[in-house]
């Protein structure tokens, strides 16, 4: 998969950037082939790598039964490789073949000593993403225990 900076302006994460910021994060977002059945990311494990599906299927979920699906381009998995305590929230594992662009945490960190206001653009569209989903998976946990009782 090519690294197209048009492409890459479509996904939420990436719109609000100038050309110059599309310039400084390319060469630390890398495009990957997705096998299905495989695992993205393990509940509890450090974080290391935030994954911004292009396609594909994947689930997402909870030690405690509670899991949803991700497949619309720009969602993201992974999101607490850039914010504290840095340790995954969730599992995730692909349900499809797939493609997807990843930011590995020291190539991350690398670019937001280089230029912070960058890194905090980037941060500031991921703490957006976590309040949006935290309010889902909240919601899906109190639905959960009203048809335990």
């Amino acid at each position: 998969m090519h690294l197209d900076p048009q492409n890459i302006r479509e996904i939420d994460l990436f719109r609000d950037l100038s050309s110059g910021e599309l310039d400084k994060i390319l060469p630390v977002v890398h495009p990957v082939k997705i096998f299905e059945g495989e695992r993205l990311i393990r509940e509890g494990d450090t974080s290391q790598t935030l994954y911004i599906i292009i396609s594909g299927n994947y689930l997402v979920y909870f030690k405690d039964g509670r899991s949803f699906t991700l497949h619309k381009k720009g969602d993201m998995i992974g999101w607490s490789t850039i914010a504290s305590p840095f340790t995954y929230h969730e599992s995730a594992v692909a349900l499809t073949d797939g493609e997807a662009l990843i930011i590995p945490i020291e190539e991350f960190l690398y670019l937001m000593q280089l230029d912070s206001d960058l890194g905090n653009k980037i941060t500031k569209r991921v703490t957006e993403t976590v309040r949006q989903r935290k309010a889902f998976v909240n919601e899906t946990r109190n639905e959960t225990r009203t048809e335990k009782k």
